[in-house]
């Protein structure tokens, strides 16, 4: 709002499931990562995945929100089309 961009939820909210995953990722191999390892892979995460969104968002020149959910449909189609869901 008034030339102020806001950061999309789908991105904010992502931390929390990323940071899930991790967890998951520990208990599968019984092995706990240091606090530092978590925030460092966390940070590597999100800010490629927000410069991927600020990228095409200029690209296709629309908002943030609209980029996040044109590159989370196309991740989903990709994944559908690889699992041959999708012809």
């Amino acid at each position: 709002r008034k030339g102020v961009e806001m950061l999309p939820d789908l991105i904010a909210n992502s931390g929390g499931v990323t940071v899930s995953y991790f967890e998951w990722v520990q208990n599968i191999q019984q092995f706990a990562w240091k606090e530092d390892r978590i925030s460092d892979e966390l940070h590597e995460i999100l800010q490629r995945s927000f410069t991927k969104v600020v990228d095409f968002a200029g690209e296709h020149q629309c908002s943030l929100r609209q980029a996040c959910f044109a590159l989370a449909l196309s991740r989903v189609y990709q994944a559908s089309k690889a699992r041959g869901y999708i012809r």
